[in-house]
């Protein structure tokens, strides 16, 4: 009888953890000062915005001479992605890179499998430490990682950044393709300052809002910005007794870089960036040009989707025959999208009939340079889909945000920081009218002169953190997730029974 089935070699050609030893070791002679069975702290990194907004807890941990080791997923390895592990001096850290490579489903794959692996190792030559891995935000590392460590060990994980979820405007489900007219950009706009007309958004980011959830099911400490990321938390019922309000790292790591300025100026590498109100030709004539500028990072997957990414081009474009300097951050998935859509040539053409108003740019590889830019008066606005540029923007007083995006897993940056605002990507009008909005300082509810910083106190995130993890540690903590150790009824070690 004939076989139906079609049969397909399923290849994995993995490259090897790297292992540190002597990292390994450090940590280990620095636990055994503090006691016969005193964990160790694995901080995980992996892409670029865990290289910043990890390493203050990196430094912290050492400072309190709390053992600690770093784990790289190595996942951003090349020298821009990456660099953020020689910027941040964190390398001598790093006990393992786990080398994963590869697409989305590749990625997860290979780290669910190496994390565990890592994990074993530890445990087999270090028998008695517990290893307690903090994981950061909404990436794919803080998605996949608790999995592993759950599966492979049957012990949670710490989640710093914890509690994001995805948020949208209520007036949302009201856009149509339409052109808006006035009054329909006043209530958009002006609804998003009421917090009571948002709901819950699941779709979007993607993957990111997976990561977040599938975390937040495999950790054990939870780490949250915000009380609106406790709440969310303890709605879908995570112990509130292990949920800290401490505020974002991130404004620990921007600290860190207005304290360390690197070595070459953002404005060496770009100095046609340096503001200076200049007259751009154009086929109408010469018209004044805003002398700051609008810098513009856009890679969210689904703002890189056809209708979406177009929209957000001939925004630009309309921005800069309006008067408005724009610089446009290029991402690997900028450019490629730039490409597939035959937008390349367009936006060269722009760059060439405006050359004082656009500018094009691959990705920053100092986060120190972002900083500089910042903080030089030579940005008035930020047009991002990031989230993380939306807490970071509320910490630069000079410097607007405005949020290309139907939702925002950062709500409180808008209805309770006042700091930011979103503009969907619907229509070019949207986005253009909106920044305009704001230039014209015609937002009642928006005034970024009297912005709130909600994220904390620089300098002193990281610090909370790692007095929480310290008060555990020193109380023996039960890092297995059982209800009964949660319970207090009783406590006892991993029990090595497993079939899994």
């Amino acid at each position: 009888m004939k076989d139906k089935y079609e049969y397909r070699n399923v290849i994995t050609d993995y490259l090897p953890l790297a292992i540190n030893h002597d990292s390994i070791e450090m940590a280990l002679n620095v636990a055994r000062e503090c006691g016969p069975n005193y964990p160790i702290l694995a901080i995980v990194t992996g892409t670029k915005p865990d290289f910043y907004k990890q390493a203050p807890l990196v430094a912290e941990a050492t400072k309190r001479g709390i053992p600690s080791i770093v784990i790289d997923t190595g996942q951003h390895f090349d020298n821009t992605l990456g660099y953020g592990i020689q910027e941040f001096n964190i390398q001598e850290s790093v006990a393992c890179n786990l080398q994963v490579r590869g697409n989305l489903m590749e990625k997860a794959s290979e780290l669910l499998l190496k994390f565990a692996i890592f994990g074993k190792i530890f445990k087999d030559k270090i028998p008695g430490r517990t290893l307690l891995p903090v994981v950061h935000g909404d990436t794919l590392v803080a998605g996949i990682t608790p999995l592993s460590w759950l599966f492979g060990l049957g012990q949670k994980v710490a989640q710093n950044e914890a509690g994001l979820r995805s948020m949208s405007p209520k007036y949302v489900r009201k856009l149509t393709l339409n052109e808006p007219d006035r009054d329909q950009i006043e209530e958009f706009v002006n609804s998003q300052f009421d917090s009571s007309h948002w709901f819950i958004a699941r779709d979007e980011p993607f993957p990111e809002q997976v990561d977040t959830w599938i975390c937040s099911a495999g950790a054990q400490f939870f780490f949250a910005p915000t009380v609106l990321n406790r709440d969310n938390l303890i709605r879908e019922g995570y112990p509130e007794d292990l949920i800290y309000v401490v505020g974002n790292s991130v404004v620990d790591a921007i600290e860190m870089k207005r304290r360390s300025k690197p070595q070459s100026s953002i404005f060496d590498l770009y100095p046609e960036l340096v503001s200076d109100l200049t007259l751009t030709s154009s086929l109408n004539g010469a018209f004044p040009v805003r002398k700051e500028w609008i810098r513009v990072d856009i890679h969210r997957r689904e703002n890189l989707t056809p209708s979406r990414f177009s929209v957000i081009v001939k925004s630009l474009i309309e921005l800069v025959k309006a008067g408005y300097k724009v610089i446009l951050i290029k991402l690997t998935a900028t450019q490629h999208a730039l490409d597939k859509y035959g937008l390349t040539d367009l936006l060269d053409r722009l760059q060439r009939d405006y050359p004082h108003s656009f500018v094009q740019t691959p990705l920053w590889k100092e986060y120190g340079h972002v900083i500089e830019f910042l903080d030089s008066g030579c940005c008035w606005l930020e047009l991002t889909d990031s989230g993380s540029m939306q807490e970071e923007l509320l910490y630069f007083p000079g410097v607007n945000s405005v949020t290309v995006r139907l939702n925002t897993d950062r709500p409180e940056t808008i209805f309770e920081a006042r700091g930011n605002v979103l503009a969907p990507p619907v229509s070019p009008e949207w986005i253009v009218e909106i920044v305009k909005r704001v230039d014209q300082e015609r937002i009642p509810s928006y005034n970024n002169k009297y912005k709130k910083t909600i994220y904390g106190e620089p300098g002193q995130v990281s610090p909370k953190v790692m007095d929480i993890l310290k008060k555990h540690f020193d109380e023996n903590y039960n890092f297995y997730p059982w209800l009964h150790n949660r319970l207090g009824l009783w406590k006892e070690p991993d029990s090595e029974f497993t079939y899994l």
